[in-house]
């Protein structure tokens, strides 16, 4: 798995950490992956967090085509991506100029500090998602 997914209960707070390389491929996989998530759990608020990308390999063909389709997550329910490398930022921002009309809720900040700002978070008690509540 090149990504790991947490669900925090307290602050109603999807979290995804793409790990290592970042495809086109393997970002497509994570957006189903947390699309399937969010439509069979009551709505949520996330937070992707690249932090851990060592390699950002991602077309910006793949950036459009994820910006056209519906949003993973639903309207009224901020997401935050935390991108603190200025390529990964720059594609974040793509990806946010992109999709603006139907997914106003989406900011992009630098650190994982700023997110919890954003969100209104001090003490967030992350927990991993199994395979089998995806």
């Amino acid at each position: 798995m090149s990504f790991v997914m947490e669900f925090d209960a307290k602050n109603n707070i999807l979290r995804v950490t793409p790990i290592g390389r970042v495809t086109d491929a393997i970002l497509t996989d994570i957006y189903a992956t947390v699309a399937r998530y969010v439509a069979s759990h009551p709505p949520c608020r996330g937070i992707t967090d690249f932090s851990e990308v060592t390699e950002l390999e991602v077309s910006s063909n793949a950036i459009r085509r994820l910006a056209r389709i519906s949003p993973a997550f639903p309207a009224g329910y901020m997401r935050v991506l935390v991108a603190p490398k200025g390529h990964v930022y720059g594609m974040a921002r793509m990806f946010q100029m992109l999709g603006e009309e139907t997914r106003p809720d989406l900011h992009i900040v630098h650190t994982m500090d700023e997110a919890h700002g954003l969100l209104g978070v001090k003490s967030p008690e992350f927990s991993p998602v199994s395979s089998n509540q995806e």
